[in-house]
């Protein structure tokens, strides 16, 4: 397709308006006068300009997110046989997205996932402005599109990932709360100690019931530590019938692919572990074995449901929640001691999920997971594994939980980047018994959709195969899925493949606007034919009104299978909160021979001070039986102590419960609330740095009161007598900026020796960060202006702190009554000049922490 070249700015125009706007004694000329706007420049807006008269030059601003990127971007017309294209190495700049030249090629890096993309040179367009890239092509190179609104002159990005400039603006959003007159810089990052073993923290808890079965008494273990390297986590459960249950994990996980030295991997877990899902051959799995990946742990397949997992302490329960409505509650670990849900369905482009844990004794945390679905589709060339063993449904100790245990397999996956738009994937998979299973499948994006191809051999020589499509409409997501399976139904398949011989799906998800609420809703048509024979017909639908203090879900479905009448269910879920109140309910129904109330359910708690209170009820329609009971839980210390008492199906039960926290200080084990073990967690130690070496020495007094900033939040902890806060509940995995509250310190003389500092927490780790203050000084200078006997302050002068050594340290400008300061100065010397003069070296110290000096400096400065 041919380009119309770009032609030079009409000079006779400029000087035409020129001469209008300044010549003689004329009155000055308004651009609604006569048209005179419009016959120099044309009616049309910028971008449309075409013809004799138009340079086909527009000037857009840049947006996204509805936030001004940038004022101004070159925008070129391509004439009549293309749309525009856009200066490129000004937009990379503009979007923060770190590129550099290759030959005649440009060498991007893109975060989240960090891979390279090359935009080659054939697709870039000379300009006035440079290299230019159309728009159209933009989506090719980008993880993202260009949309140019012509009236009024907005060049607007639709993300399709993350982008560097839009994380930093986030940023900057949540922090501006906290303290609008600074940014936060970017810390370095603290290394790892070093240790070949290395115990950090411990949760113990005992609990002792009378229940219908009779009496029985538990006690449990959770620690966490360090093994070669690797993140450490044993568990230990005992009860009075003599069974055990241990387990034990080592895992490490990065961002950077720099583990394992060549193998380039990113995470690595042995022990008690959960394997990935290969599609068509095996499902996600839990049990003794390892893993090893070079895909970061935060990335999810192509369209597709994923299961997220964390450690959930006994007593403790886990909620999902998704845009701000509730998902899903587990009080109960599976056999590896973690939370879990499965099967979460993922929007097209960003999804955020958040779990929030709430423990026996009133606490509260959070872990935030991001996926971004449709732009997981490998660079060209990139290849990304994973490989390992598992032996499913069995733990590394002690013997199996399952009922059908799943036997072990080694597996192996492979994605290649074919080319930007299409990734291929191999998965394989070998047990004991049976043949070895493979997959091959492609996925992709094409024409705003997305799209999945596998086909499988299965271990019983069974051959099958899976279509995926997926398309945004609006705001709604539609995803239509055909799939044959083989002969294999094995206990490490996944449920759908067990089930049905063949099936196919139809599902949307979205939001609907009606008036200023947006509604969430999921709906689902399903058909499939058995493997043991007849057909099932599946249809549900489900809507969420999210409101700012409750939200209501609504659920309604209907199964038939073969020739029998649909069976259908209803469900309705409320929660809320008043004040201090948690709340919960939910009602059931079905319609069996006639709609029917099934069960009920209703479920309040709030904290007390440090503890905390609960409510359960129930009642089942088929027994008529009521059950439910109250929890009282108190924090005494480190120490928690929890009491219950209830009725359940077959009797009355009570008990009580002791949990305790222990974690290794700098120099001894000290205790801590239970869940210690569980998240990460920081002991900051904030001390007066006297000889300025960064390490608290004896006779060294420590700093009361003071709080820190972590990540985007003002934590309530504050320092002791001795210096030292324990931070806790902060969520391993992702880096952390902490850095001090400037405010909290009583001593303004006090400045961190380091603004800051990042680091990376692994579960039940506590790491020690000292937190040096500097005794600092400051100088305040005057300039007066000598003429004659009068001397009169200067405003607006520059005035320069230089070093001991002459080397410029700081510029100010005076004030109204010309004096200008410089605080936070370490003890020394120091110089101060303005206008040609120079003050004597003025010197700081801990006797004389502040310098006052005049500069006089003559008429002609």
């Amino acid at each position: 397709m041919s380009r119309r070249p770009f032609r030079p700015l009409r000079w006779l125009a400029l000087l035409l308006c020129a001469a209008s706007l300044v010549g003689g004694d004329a009155a000055p000329v308004r651009a609604q006068e006569d048209g005179l706007f419009d016959r120099l420049f044309g009616s049309d807006p910028a971008a449309e300009r075409a013809g004799q008269a138009a340079d086909g030059l527009a000037l857009p601003a840049l947006f996204a997110d509805r936030k001004l990127i940038v004022d101004a971007i070159a925008l070129h017309d391509l004439g009549a046989d293309g749309e525009a294209c856009v200066a490129i190495l000004p937009l990379l700049d503009a979007l923060e997205l770190a590129h550099e030249p290759a030959d005649a090629d440009i060498a991007l890096t893109l975060p989240e996932p960090r891979r390279s993309v090359t935009i080659p040179a054939a697709a870039l367009l000379p300009s006035p402005s440079g290299a230019c890239l159309p728009l159209a092509d933009v989506p090719a190179y980008l993880p993202m599109s260009l949309a140019h609104d012509a009236v009024s002159q907005r060049l607007v990005v639709n993300p399709s990932a993350a982008l560097p400039v839009l994380m930093r603006l986030e940023r900057e959003e949540r922090q501006a709360g906290l303290r609008p007159e600074t940014l936060r810089p970017a810390f370095p990052l603290l290394a790892r100690a070093d240790g070949m073993a290395k115990l950090w923290s411990a949760d113990l808890g005992a609990v002792a019931a009378m229940t219908p079965q009779g009496r029985q008494v538990s006690a449990s273990l959770l620690a966490s530590g360090a093994l070669f390297g690797l993140a450490g986590r044993l568990s230990i459960a005992l009860t009075n019938e003599g069974r055990i249950t241990p387990g034990l994990t080592l895992s490490d996980a990065r961002g950077t692919p720099d583990l394992l030295g060549g193998l380039g991997a990113r995470s690595l877990a042995l022990g008690d572990i959960a394997a990935p899902a290969q599609p068509l051959i095996a499902n996600a799995l839990s049990g003794r074995g390892l893993v090893i990946s070079s895909r970061a742990p935060w990335r999810a397949d192509l369209v597709d449901t994923i299961t997220l997992t964390g450690p959930l302490p006994q007593g403790w329960e886990a909620e999902l929640w998704h845009e701000e409505r509730l998902i899903a509650v587990t009080r109960e670990p599976d056999a590896a001691g973690q939370w879990q849900f499965g099967d979460i369905p993922v929007r097209i482009g960003a999804n955020r999920w958040v779990v929030r844990l709430y423990g026996p004794h009133g606490e509260v945390s959070e872990e935030v997971f991001k996926r971004l679905v449709g732009t997981e589709m490998n660079a060209e060339n990139e290849v990304s594994y994973s490989f390992g063993a598992v032996d499913g449904g069995t733990p590394f100790v002690g013997d199996t939980l399952a009922g059908e245990p799943a036997g072990p397999a080694a597996f192996a996956s492979i994605d290649w980047g074919m080319t930007g738009d299409v990734t291929a994937r191999l998965d394989l998979r070998a047990g004991t018994a049976g043949q070895p299973a493979a997959a091959l499948g492609f996925n992709g994006a094409l024409a705003g959709g997305l799209w999945a191809v596998t086909g499988a051999r299965d271990r019983e020589g069974g051959i099958g195969g899976a279509v995926r499509l997926a398309r945004r409409i609006g705001a709604q997501d539609v995803t239509i899925d055909l799939a044959r399976h083989g002969r294999d139904d094995g206990p490490s398949l996944a449920p759908l493949v067990r089930e049905f011989s063949q099936v196919m799906s139809i599902a949307g998800q979205g939001r609907i606007g009606l008036g200023r609420l947006s509604l969430p809703w999921q709906a689902r048509v399903q058909s499939g034919e058995l493997r043991r024979g007849g057909e099932r017909h599946v249809a549900a639908a489900r809507l969420v009104m999210p409101m700012p203090d409750w939200q209501a879900n609504f659920a309604l479905g209907a199964v038939q299978e073969g020739s029998t009448a649909w069976q259908g269910t209803a469900a309705l879920g409320v929660t809320a909160r008043r004040g201090e109140w948690r709340l919960r309910s939910g009602v059931t129904a079905s319609d069996r021979s006639g709609w029917r109330i099934d069960g009920a359910n209703f479920s309040a708690a709030r904290r007390l001070g440090a503890g905390n209170l609960a409510f359960d009820l129930d009642w089942q329609a088929d027994s008529g039986k009521f059950g439910g009971g109250v929890t009282f839980a108190r924090q005494f210390g480190p120490l928690g102590l929890s009491a219950s008492a209830g009725r359940e199906g077959a009797g009355w039960r009570a008990g009580i419960g002791l949990t305790l926290g222990l974690f290794r200080g700098q120099d001894r084990w000290r205790t801590a609330p239970a869940g210690i073990a569980r998240s990460g967690a920081i002991m900051a130690e904030m001390f007066v740095d006297d000889d300025g070496d960064g390490l608290r020495g004896v006779g060294e007094q420590g700093v009361e009161g003071g709080r820190f900033i972590v990540g985007a939040a003002l934590r309530r902890e504050e320092t002791a007598a001795d210096g030292t806060v324990l931070i806790g509940g902060i969520a391993p995995g992702p880096d952390v900026d902490i850095e001090t509250q400037m405010s909290s310190l009583t001593d303004f003389t006090l400045r961190p020796a380091r603004t800051g500092d990042r680091l990376a927490l692994r579960p039940g780790e506590i790491r020690h960060v000292p937190v040096a203050l500097r005794p600092t000084g400051s100088i305040e200078v005057q300039v007066v202006l000598v003429a004659g006997d009068q001397r009169t302050p200067r405003s607006g002068m520059m005035v320069v702190l230089r070093d001991s050594a002459g080397r410029e340290a700081a510029r100010a400008v005076t004030d109204f009554d010309g004096y200008a300061l410089f605080d936070g100065l370490a003890f020394g010397a120091w110089q101060v000049a303005a206008a040609g003069q120079s003050s004597a070296p003025l010197a700081l110290s801990r006797e004389q922490p502040v310098r006052t000096e005049r500069l006089l400096i003559p008429p002609s400065a």
